[in-house]
């Protein structure tokens, strides 16, 4: 009896992997890097974002993968964002593959993005970065249903942060931010008395005067400014066709939001 059980566990869940699976658009053939499902770019916006993202992988390996659609089909879309990257293969053999999905707003639905990050990638794109570019460089022009320019920002910065050239802001603990605070209060507090203890053994000469030291203080609170970029590629050549998929491994990496 127990036996049966598993069985029939055993195939629900590959009958549910399967129907999920069907869900999925067929990678497409020729393969493509922009695949523009929902039909929210322009002819020439797509040649140029699939030049720049050849560029891209031809240089560095690093496959960045745009795909639009106008249905999620009832699933999640970061079920669908991470389903995709693994049935198409996004990615080389080093598991370095990034899927860019966007499900545009219309009058019923709200707009959602979603960025799946696979695993050779996690470490220089962790999720919290993936968020922040989503909430930060996509949505906003999103809103403003400029989907071209929020996508060329995410793909300009996503790009430049798994070449290296740019490194992902270190997020602090609440706890290293109150200790940072309470060691600046405490030398701002310090330098207060050591200045007034001086002023205080001086001749009084009506004229009043306060030092703090010559030095400065390190001012180096929660992080760096979050990289933003326009990413205007003006339509120039950069290379060859892409040459297809071939990796995988997304295990579900990844950040998005909705507006």
């Amino acid at each position: 009896m127990k036996k049966l059980l598993k069985i029939s566990l055993l195939g629900l869940l590959i009958g549910s992997s399967s129907i999920l699976s069907a869900q999925i658009p067929e990678k497409p053939s020729p393969a493509r890097l922009v695949n523009d499902f929902a039909g929210i770019f322009t002819p020439n916006q797509v040649q140029e974002l699939e030049q720049f993202l050849v560029m891209a992988d031809d240089s560095t390996s690093n496959q960045l993968c745009v795909v639009t659609i106008g249905n999620l089909n009832g699933m999640d879309i970061s079920q669908f964002a991470t389903e995709l990257g693994q049935k198409w293969g996004v990615g080389g053999e080093k598991n370095n593959g990034i899927v860019i999905l966007i499900k545009p707003k219309t009058e019923r639905e709200r707009g959602e993005a979603f960025i799946a990050v696979s695993y050779g990638l996690e470490g220089v794109i962790p999720d919290i970065i993936a968020n922040r570019v989503v909430d930060e460089l996509m949505i906003p022009q999103f809103r403003k249903n400029d989907y071209y320019g929020g996508t060329v920002a995410a793909v300009d910065y996503l790009y430049r942060l798994a070449k290296g050239e740019i490194n992902a802001p270190k997020e602090k603990s609440q706890h290293s931010r109150n200790v940072i605070f309470i060691a600046i209060f405490i030398v701002i507090l310090i330098l207060i008395l050591v200045s007034k203890s001086k002023n205080g053994n001086k001749p009084n000469d009506n004229h009043e005067h306060t030092s703090y030291g010559s030095s400065a203080l390190p001012w180096i609170l929660a992080g760096s400014s979050f990289g933003r970029s326009s990413g205007s590629y003006g339509g120039g050549s950069f290379g060859g066709s892409f040459g297809g998929f071939g990796g995988g491994g997304f295990g579900g990496g990844g950040a998005g939001g909705s507006w």
